[in-house]
């Protein structure tokens, strides 16, 4: 399913610290198509989730996950139809199964045939049942599917009246499973077939009695006594049944193990697995059985039973008393997954993941590891600690073993990787990752999605220049589809828009338009979208006249598929844009006259109301803050329950009166922010208001207030992305109370410490922590240490690492430009004149701001070791 981003990040909001970049211009069409991530990993998950359900004995949640997949676009869908239609028969459903398969759209090749012969054969139609696998070969088959072949060999030999056959094909089915659950699959299907026997009487069941009782004791009775308790069965009469088989195990031998085993299973088979004689039967099975292969076989119809409360919470119980036995059970590890599986059920992360360690730890060579790593990704994807899932699905990927099934399987999770990786904000990793996965893309994904994603993660990355290389290389790959290529380059050109690259991102829009695509093969409103762009961009690049010929262009001839709701967005962002266009060119009446049709014509829209923060930005640009914070005001008031717009337009409002700067100015815009961030507590906004709350307060003078404020920002936003900015104030803040108070230079020095070396911090911060915390040195007169923070800490560290170095910003080269002032000045009062001019040097050398100041230092320190 797509992801969705907030609108807000839609319109391309991303604040900074001051947050005083303006809302940009709503793009027609976003809510529907804009800057769209496909949950490919998401899909991949649920995929992996369904077939680890089914191998663990639950078919029926295997169903469900199936059926999500179906009811989702795209995907293999003949894959997970067979996928449903097995489940399905797992589940016992039969007559969904073969709706599934008469559904099923596309070649019908060997695995359906399979399926539906094994659907045949449970009916006793075995004429169907052997034409439709006539041809079939077990080579045809995925390794999964190739020892259900046999199995329905076995039971056409069966039903053929050749039992030595049936069972040397049972066995052959048994030896081509591709795991222990699977082996005890067909050890329960076999069981199954026997039940389902062909034509019974009560003279056949009586002759069964008879040797039975004849044979009282002996193997051969114990094996007529099964048969006569399916007989009984097949006759209607289970209950006969279950106490025939109740009755042998009263009297068997301790040393027949292996009968009691095949009496429990047969008991459970008939009596059910829900509860009662048959339920009882398959836990003695699973607790105290001889052959792992039967346990399993009661584990899956156990498992297969507890689907559902107060069945699962029963059930867990069951297998903690087993799992808490000693001596450690022969199918421990099994046992532990079946349990995990059903703690993710009910979201209990702890208990599922505790499981899935404890194999790890107590089967290091199990061949369960892949399964148990599956469990670990799936708890940390669902709790959101996608960085962890990609590391589990990873291991994962490595633990997968086995033909057939195994490079399928890796390939999704290869998916799942790039996804989790992509989510968990790690746009290189996640780029590397997509670019594996285009290398082997598994069955039943998109191509076209997948290089949508991977050109969004160099985007996201900042790597612009590798996303334009990918851009241009993937145009001539026919796999990339044209909805796909011309999403990827909105997302492309607006990134391009918002490095200053406006001129190239024009250009790259213009090429597109130009080429074209066939009627058809884009939806009308997504050729739309990029018209706007084009327009829009063309208004950054400092052309106007042009944005006007394009939105009057775009306005008089709407692509095909634009009409009512839509027609009516695409219409208002258009004329919008256009008086943005008119404004830049100074004609202000026009501007603001069609600001005014807007309102009227498309009343209560997202262009009217943004009309007003268009011409509110019109009056800020030009210093009339009055008049821009009356028209911010207005849009607050006018239309209170626009959660997206009213909340900025408040924010807004009170930059404008702090722009004003009197004490009185201040008060108020303190007071904005307060009614913005109670009014609109949900806004992604309240963050960077609260922020500017502090500011403000810091500029009254009133620092314990301003303290407060960045104290509840810290505490109450832990996860947001700038929370350091708000560490940084709070240590700032505490820096400036300090003065009074050495208990806020202590709290100072650590927090400027902390910030200093956070490696996730950005650049231009730890710069201003590193000169903040020598200052604090130097006024403590540790001369010392000031000198070790600011020279090793700040300059080598960031300036003289070339790496580092190019990642400074504006902030942080001015505050580089203070170290080094500062630090020569250091220099000099301690008669240190070389390195104090190698500090001052290093201002013009590395081109920083302050040059002026650098070279009347110089000029200065020349003049003092020039004197006699």
């Amino acid at each position: 399913m797509p992801l969705r981003p907030h609108l807000l990040l839609l319109l391309g909001l991303a604040l900074s610290a001051s947050a005083q970049e303006p809302l940009r211009q709503p793009a027609p069409l976003v809510a529907e198509t804009a800057e769209v991530t496909a949950s490919t990993g998401g899909s991949a998950l649920t995929l992996l989730a369904a077939q680890r359900a089914e191998e663990f004995g639950f078919p029926s949640a295997a169903v469900v996950l199936y059926r999500d997949l179906l009811a989702q676009p795209g995907g293999d869908r003949a894959s997970l139809t067979l996928a449903l239609a097995t489940a399905l028969m797992d589940a016992g459903r039969f007559d969904e199964a073969r709706m599934a398969l008469d559904e099923f759209v596309g070649l019908k090749g060997p695995a359906w045939k399979l399926r539906s012969g094994l659907l045949a054969a449970r009916q006793r139609d075995f004429a169907a049942a052997r034409t439709a696998i006539d041809g079939v070969a077990v080579d045809d088959l995925a390794a999964g599917d190739r020892g259900w072949l046999f199995f329905l060999d076995g039971v056409l030999a069966d039903a053929s009246g050749d039992p030595g056959k049936a069972r040397s094909l049972f066995e052959q089915a048994e030896s081509a499973a591709v795991s222990a659950m699977a082996r005890a699959r067909f050890v329960l299907a076999r069981e199954q077939v026997r039940l389902r026997m062909g034509a019974v009487d009560e003279a056949l069941a009586e002759e069964a009695r008879k040797n039975m009782d004849r044979l009282q004791g002996r193997r051969a009775g114990y094996s007529f006594a099964r048969t006569y308790a399916a007989m009984l069965d097949a006759l209607g009469r289970s209950a006969d049944a279950v106490g025939v088989l109740q009755r042998q195990l009263l009297s068997l031998p301790a040393e027949e193990q292996a009968e009691r085993d095949d009496f429990q299973l047969l008991l459970g088979l008939i009596g059910g697995a829900d509860s009662g004689p048959g339920r009882i039967a398959l836990q003695n099975l699973l607790t105290g059985g001889s052959e792992p292969v039967k346990q399993r076989a009661a584990l899956q119809m156990l498992a297969r039973a507890s689907g559902a409360e107060p069945a699962r919470t029963q059930f867990r119980r069951e297998l903690d008393k087993i799992l808490t036995a000693a001596p450690a059970h022969p199918i421990l590890d099994d046992l532990l997954l079946v349990r995990a599986q059903l703690a993710l059920a009910t979201k209990d992360y702890a208990d599922a993941e505790a499981d899935a360690r404890a194999l790890l730890d107590m089967f290091p060579g199990s061949s369960r590891k892949a399964e148990a790593y599956g469990v670990l990704t799936t708890s940390a994807w669902e709790q959101f600690r996608y960085r962890a899932a990609a590391d589990f699905a990873s291991k994962a990927r490595d633990a997968l073993e086995g033909p057939g099934v195994g490079e399928q399987r890796r390939a999704e999770l290869g998916v799942l990787v790039a996804e989790a990786w992509f989510r968990a904000r790690d746009y290189p990793n996640a780029a590397d990752a997509y670019s594996a996965v285009l290398r082997n893309i598994p069955a039943g994904f998109s191509a076209g999605d997948l290089m949508f994603q991977r050109v969004l993660a160099d985007i996201e990355a900042g790597r612009l220049d590798v996303a334009v290389a990918q851009m241009n290389e993937m145009a001539t790959d026919a796999r990339f589809d044209p909805i796909n290529r011309w999403q990827s380059e909105w997302n492309l050109a607006r990134a391009l828009q918002r490095a200053g690259r406006t001129t190239e991102a024009f250009d790259r829009v213009n090429a597109l338009l130009a080429r074209g695509q066939p009627d058809g093969a884009l939806p009308g409103e997504l050729r739309a979208r990029m018209r706007w762009l084009q327009a829009r961009l063309s208004l950054v690049a400092g052309k106007p006249e042009e944005t006007v010929r394009l939105a009057d262009g775009l306005a008089g001839t709407l692509p095909a598929g634009i009409e009512g709701t839509l027609e009516r967005d695409v219409m208002s962002s258009i004329e919008l844009l256009k008086a943005e266009a008119l404004f830049a060119l100074g004609r202000r009446e026009e501007a603001v006259t069609l600001l005014q049709q807007i309102r009227t014509q498309f009343t209560r829209s997202d262009a009217a109301v943004y009309s007003i923060i268009v011409e509110a930005g019109y009056y800020a640009g030009r210093d009339q803050t009055v008049e821009a914070q009356r028209l911010y005001t207005q849009l607050a008031d006018d239309f209170p329950d626009n959660a997206t717009y009213a909340p900025y337009a408040l924010y807004q409002a009170a930059l404008q009166a702090e722009r004003r700067g009197q004490d009185s100015n201040l008060e108020e815009a303190n007071k904005l922010i307060e009614r913005m961030v109670t009014r609109y507590p949900g806004s992604p906004l309240v963050f960077y208001a609260r922020l500017k709350q502090g500011d403000l307060l810091r500029k009254l003078n009133q620092f314990p207030q301003a303290q407060q404020v960045y104290e509840s920002l810290v505490n109450n936003f832990q996860s947001h992305a700038d929370v350091i900015l708000a560490q940084l104030a709070l240590a700032e803040c505490h820096n400036a109370q300090s003065v009074s108070d050495p208990n806020h230079a202590d709290r100072a020095i650590a927090l400027f410490e902390q910030l200093r070396d956070r490696v996730d911090a950005p650049v231009d911060v730890r710069v201003e922590a590193g000169y903040n915390l020598g200052y604090l040195m130097q006024r403590r007169d540790q001369a010392a240490r000031a000198e070790a923070v600011w020279w090793r800490d700040v300059v080598t560290a960031f300036l003289l690492d070339e790496r580092m170095a190019a990642r400074l910003g504006a902030k942080g080269r001015y505050w580089m430009t203070r170290t080094l002032l500062d630090v020569g000045a250091l220099f000099e009062q301690q008669a240190r004149f070389e390195p104090a001019r190698e500090a001052w040097t290093l201002i013009l050398d590395s081109g920083l701001p302050g040059a002026s100041l650098a070279k009347d230092r110089l000029a200065r320190n020349a003049t003092r070791t020039a004197a006699p």
